[in-house]
């Protein structure tokens, strides 16, 4: 089974709205059950700390927190006739194929310092990956980058008014800070960061 979302649909459900173009392919156990869904998302790169900072709504040196504060699932708009919100418009009544959920997991992380936006430091935010267990079902993001507990990062996030924000791209959305609390790119992220350049393009030291 295959699901298909826009871009503009994943920004209205508050999916990880970088995605270009997200598809779900479900595995099945031998009852038939689903067990494990895999989605694959295209999203935006960059080739620059500066274009990462100037897409960014919110930059900000942040600390996550223990455990996910929720799994939930997000559902498309079956009231709207526009395909961008809902993939079964135009089809016949009862003959849309039900799709795969689309399923986020919400962390929540305090701010430290802020680089860009109207974060404060010492709020608390709350940040949206895509995948998580729900039902019985793992649903999984390939190649992701899942946020990890008690950990600080420099983010790079897309903001809503009502939903968690989500990392520009998995890979370069997040900036782990090391030992010296300096931030590290992840290994296939191509673009390094580090504090100079944060002082740099935000003007803040």
């Amino acid at each position: 089974m295959m699901m298909r979302l826009s871009r503009r649909f994943a920004v209205t459900l508050a999916l990880v709205a970088s995605a270009a173009t997200l598809s779900a392919c479900s595995g099945t156990s031998a009852s038939g059950e689903h067990k494990t869904v895999t989605y694959h998302a295209d999203y935006p790169a960059y080739d620059s700390a500066g274009n990462l900072f100037t897409k960014a709504d919110v930059v900000v040196e942040a600390t996550v927190s223990g455990n996910p504060v929720r799994v939930q699932e997000l559902k498309p708009d079956t009231t709207s006739d526009d395909p961008k919100l809902n993939p079964a418009a135009g089809a016949p009544a009862g003959q849309a194929a039900p799709a795969d959920p689309v399923v986020i997991t919400v962390y929540q992380a305090e701010v430290k310092k802020v680089f860009k936006g109207s974060a404060q430091p010492g709020q608390m935010i709350e940040i949206q990956q895509l995948g998580g267990q729900l039902n019985g079902v793992t649903y999984q993001e390939a190649e992701a980058h899942p946020l990890k507990q008690n950990t600080g990062y420099v983010l790079f996030l897309e903001t809503y008014p009502d939903a968690p924000a989500a990392l520009l791209n998995p890979l370069q959305g997040q900036y782990p800070l090391d030992a010296a609390g300096n931030p590290s790119k992840l290994p296939e992220n191509p673009v390094a960061l580090t504090a100079d350049d944060l002082k740099r393009i935000s003007g803040i030291n």
